[in-house]
C-alpha cells in the first residue's frame, strides 16, 4: 500500500535544498564579504551558520504559508463544488 508523502517533511526538505545553494552562493566571488574577513580573508563560521539559518527558516516560513494557501484553497474549492 503507497502511503502519501508528508508535506511538512517534503516543505522542509526543500528549505534545507535552498537554505544549503543560498549559502554556498554567497562563497562566491562577488558576495564573500558576507561570510569572510575581509581584512583577512578568513572564513567567519558563525556568519555562515547565521546565514545557513536565515535561508532555512525564510524557506521554510513561505513554504509553510504556500502550503497552507494551497490547502485552504482547495478546501474551499471543494466545498464550493459540494453544494
Amino acid at each position: 500500500m503507497k502511503t502519501k508523502p508528508s508535506l511538512l517533511m517534503l516543505s522542509f526538505a526543500w528549505a534545507l535544498a535552498i537554505a544549503v545553494l543560498m549559502t554556498a552562493v554567497s562563497f562566491l566571488p562577488g558576495a564573500r564579504d558576507v561570510v569572510t574577513d575581509p581584512a583577512s580573508g578568513e572564513t567567519l563560521w558563525l556568519s555562515v551558520g547565521f546565514v545557513f539559518l536565515s535561508w532555512f527558516v525564510a524557506a521554510e516560513l513561505v513554504m509553510l504559508v504556500g502550503g497552507g494557501v494551497y490547502l485552504a484553497a482547495s478546501r474551499l474549492l471543494r466545498a464550493k463544488r459540494g453544494r
